[in-house]
C-alpha cells in the first residue's frame, strides 16, 4: 500500500508543471503568426478565482480530516500502544525493544497510516481495558481474545490469529493433568492470568475456586510453579511453550479448546483493541490488506504460531466471533 501524499504536495507539483509549460509556450509565441482570438485565451483572474476556490475547498477538506483521533496521531507521528509483556504476544525484549506478534503487525499498520513513532505501555493483563479507556494508550497490541464482554468496552479489529490452550506442569506431569476435567478430578491448583479469559474458561469448565490462584503477571505464574506453591499453570498453548522450553523443570501438557457447559468449544482468537471507530477502521483496512498479502501470516508465523491458527482467525471478523460466541451462552 502507497503512504498518502497531502494535497499541498500534489498542488505544488501541479504548480510546478503547470509554469513549465507556460514558459514553453510563451518562448514560442514569438515565433507563432497566426492572429489569436482574445475570446479564448484564459483570463489569469478566472484562473487565480478558480485556485482560490480550489484552495479553499481543499482547506475544508483538510479542516475535516483534522478531527478525532486519527488525524491528532498522524499529525503527531505517534501513537502508544499497551502491552501485557506475555511472550510472544507483545513483551520486551533483554535490550529494552518492545516486540511480539502484535506490536511487530502494528507497527506495519501504523507506518501505513502515518505514524511511525510508537510508543509502548507495559501493565498487567487486566489493566489492558481499563489503561485503553482512560487514554493511558491509543490501541492494546496484546493479543487480547475477543469476547462479548470486552466487546461491550472496547472496538475490536478482526482477529489475526486463533490458537488453543494448554497447561505447564512439573517435568513428568505427577499430577497426570491433561485439561480442565483433570484438574478438577485431581484436586490440583491452576494459576491463571488475572483479566484474562482463563478466568471465565476455568469457572465454565467447573473448577473450584479454592483450586484457582490468580496472577497479574505471567513470570509471577511460572515462578509459583517452579516453586511447587501451584500444580500448573494455564495459559495459551503457545506461551505454556515458551515458558516450558526455558526450563527443564516444567513441560507442557498436549494443547485443547477450552469448552463451555454444553461442550462447544470456546474460539480463542486475538485483536487489536481500540476506544476510538474511526482509528479502528482505518487500521483494520490496512490490516485486511496485510492479511490478503500474506504479510499477518509471515509476521505472526515468526514468533511460533502455526500458519493454520493464523488463518483460522481470517474466517472472521470481530463482530461474527462475538456473534458466534453469543449463540453457544
Amino acid at each position: 500500500m502507497t503512504a498518502p501524499i497531502s494535497r499541498r504536495l500534489l498542488r505544488i507539483a501541479a504548480a510546478t508543471v503547470g509554469a513549465a509549460l507556460l514558459a514553453t509556450a510563451c518562448a514560442g509565441a514569438d515565433e507563432m503568426e497566426a492572429d489569436i482570438d482574445d475570446d479564448v485565451v484564459d483570463d489569469p483572474a478566472d484562473d487565480a478565482d478558480e485556485d482560490d476556490a480550489d484552495d479553499t475547498d481543499d482547506a475544508d477538506d483538510e479542516a475535516e480530516e483534522a478531527d478525532g483521533l486519527l488525524a491528532e496521531l498522524q499529525a503527531a507521528g505517534s501513537a502508544t500502544i499497551g502491552i501485557a509483556n506475555e511472550v510472544p504476544y507483545g513483551f520486551e525484549d533483554e535490550d529494552g525493544n518492545v516486540t511480539g506478534q502484535a506490536p511487530e503487525i502494528a507497527y506495519e499498520v501504523l507506518a501505513e497510516l502515518g505514524i511511525d513513532d510508537v510508543d509502548a505501555e507495559i501493565v498487567e493483563f487486566g489493566a489492558l481495558i481499563p489503561g485503553l479507556q482512560a487514554g493511558q494508550f491509543d490501541l492494546t497490541a496484546a493479543g487480547m481474545f475477543v469476547t462479548p464482554e470486552r466487546a461491550e468496552q472496547v472496538i475490536f479489529a478482526d482477529p489475526d490469529y486463533c490458537v488453543t490452550y494448554g497447561l505447564a506442569v512439573e517435568a513428568g506431569n505427577p499430577m497426570n493433568l491433561s485439561d480442565f476435567q483433570s484438574v478438577v478430578d485431581e484436586g490440583a491448583t491452576l494459576a491463571v492470568l488475572s483479566g484474562a479469559v482463563d478466568e471465565d474458561y476455568v469457572e465454565g469448565a467447573g473448577v473450584p475456586a479454592d483450586q484457582v490462584e490468580l496472577f497479574g503477571d505471567v513470570n509471577d505464574q511460572y515462578e509459583a510453579l517452579l516453586a511447587g506453591r501451584v500444580d500448573a499453570v494455564g495459559g495459551t498453548f503457545l506461551t505454556v511453550l515458551e515458558q516450558t522450553d526455558a526450563d527443564d523443570d516444567i513441560e507442557p501438557t498436549e494443547s485443547f479448546f477450552p469448552t463451555d457447559e454444553d461442550g462447544n468449544e470456546i474460539p480463542g482468537c486475538g485483536a487489536f483493541a481500540f476506544t476510538d471507530q474511526e482509528f479502528r477502521d482505518a487500521f483494520n483496512d490496512v490490516l485486511t490488506e496485510m492479511k490478503e498479502s500474506s504479510q499477518v501470516v509471515e509476521i505472526t508465523s515468526g514468533f511460533g504460531f502455526p500458519e493454520e491458527d493464523i488463518t483460522r482467525a481470517f474466517d472472521y471478523t470481530a463482530e461474527s466471533l462475538v456473534e458466534e460466541m453469543q449463540a453457544t451462552e
